[in-house]
């Protein structure tokens, strides 16, 4: 997901006391032995979808070659348009970044973390629209609104984001044509080398 592209930066002013907002998170996920997409993203939605990352050297994606590339931070920003209509509450979304990168290390005592799945997180709130913001140059893992009417994933173990929402809004995704997406099930079984199986 590199890119020259200006990223916004949160401050530590915007790390959030109270975590209690990311149980539903957790307590939404589905506990498997293999990972499926219910296990990164809430079980509790309609419909879900896969959206790959371009490839990094500005070549097509090797799953859709003939894909026009588009930056990472232009999908986003067409990807956030459709979830800023998705919501009742476009100026309130959760955002939970991963503390387990050392450039984070010096903010640890300065705010609680979350557990999402066994991961430990630190919440940001503010705008949809600051999804594209970064915490010491780190994006958000998980990112949802206030009336969870959706919730994204970018799991750092996967070269591909997870979006779970009404069918309207996955139906939303999937109409975008400068982003590669699909749409996949809650049960579906997933790699992060796309050993996706849709038996």
């Amino acid at each position: 997901m590199a890119s020259s592209f200006y990223r916004a930066e949160w401050s530590g002013d915007d790390l959030q006391q109270d975590v209690s907002e990311a149980h539903w998170v957790n307590n939404s996920l589905e506990v498997v032995a293999q990972t499926t997409v219910g296990s990164l993203v809430p079980t509790v939605f309609d419909a879900y979808a896969r959206i790959n990352y371009p490839a990094r050297n500005g070549t097509p994606h090797p799953l859709s070659p003939a894909k026009t590339v588009v930056a990472w931070h232009v999908q986003l920003t067409s990807i956030i348009e459709v979830l800023v209509r998705s919501t009742k509450t476009p100026n309130e979304c959760w955002f939970a970044v991963w503390e387990g990168n050392t450039a984070l290390d010096d903010i640890r005592d300065k705010a609680p973390t979350a557990d999402i799945a066994g991961y430990n997180y630190f919440l940001l709130k503010g705008p949809v629209s600051r999804a594209t913001d970064t915490l010491r140059g780190l994006s958000p893992s998980l990112w949802w609104p206030a009336d969870h009417a959706w919730c994204v994933a970018q799991h750092f173990d996967f070269p591909c984001t997870y979006l779970g929402g009404s069918a309207e809004t996955v139906a939303g995704i999937l109409a975008l044509s400068e982003i590669e997406s699909s749409p996949v099930r809650v049960d579906q079984i997933i790699t992060v080398n796309y050993g996706q199986h849709n038996d």
